[in-house]
């Protein structure tokens, strides 16, 4: 499958922290995800909000991920899931408008919800 697109990725606000914080985060999500063989990670900017975002305050922790193939979008949900662990915080994953939240649930039931989702992008639906 060449040119899949993009998904977005929004890092979730802590409840305790602020937008200087949330930003530091997702600057090291970013960084982590430029590593793998994609096109771009970019911040998600005011002249492009996604259609999810509401408002301009919240865009502080999303990214826009450029990839080419199926492989690449499961490279992207394996990054990130190792940064979620890692970090403790929660990070959506939006593609074609499903949406998958990666938590702090054990490592077993996560698994299987992202091969779920991967499995429904992977069949072209």
């Amino acid at each position: 499958m060449a040119n899949l697109g993009g998904l977005t990725v929004q890092v979730q606000p802590d409840p305790g922290g602020d937008e200087d914080e949330l930003m530091e985060f997702t600057g090291r999500l970013r960084a982590e995800l430029l590593e793998l063989d994609v096109a771009a990670v970019d911040p998600v900017s005011e002249a492009t909000p996604p259609e999810q975002a509401k408002g301009l305050a919240t865009l502080a922790g999303w990214l826009v991920v450029q990839f080419g193939s199926i492989e690449g979008l499961r490279a992207v949900v394996d990054v990130v899931r190792g940064w979620t662990a890692r970090t403790n915080r929660e990070v959506e994953i939006t593609y074609g408008g499903d949406a998958l939240k990666l938590t702090g649930v054990t490592s077993a039931q996560q698994e299987k919800i992202i091969d779920g989702w991967l499995a429904r992008h992977a069949s072209g639906t």
